[in-house]
C-alpha cells in the first residue's frame, strides 16, 4: 500500500531531534553534513529556500543513521 503524504513527512524531523535519536549533538549533525556523509533529497531536505541566509534542515533519521553505520575507511 503507498504512503499517504503525511506518512512520508512524518519520517523527516528537525536537526535536533535527529541529533538527539541518533546520539550526537547538532553542531556534529552539521559538520557530517558539511563533510559529505549525508546526500542532500536521500538524508536531508531543505524545505525554506536553499539559499536563505541560514537554510531549515529535515533529517530522515533512519538513513542517516545507516550512514553511520557504514565504517569510516569505506564512508
Amino acid at each position: 500500500m503507498p504512503r499517504t503524504r503525511s506518512q512520508q513527512t512524518s519520517c523527516w524531523v528537525d536537526s535536533a531531534t535527529a541529533a538527539q535519536a541518533l546520539g550526537i549533538s547538532p553542531r556534529h549533525l552539521r559538520k557530517l553534513r558539511s563533510q559529505g556523509l549525508f546526500k542532500l533529497g536521500k538524508h536531508y531536505r531543505i524545505p525554506s529556500s536553499p539559499l536563505a541566509a541560514r537554510p531549515t534542515y529535515l533529517w530522515h533519521v533512519e538513513r542517516c543513521g545507516q550512514a553511520l553505520e557504514i565504517p569510516m575507511e569505506k564512508r
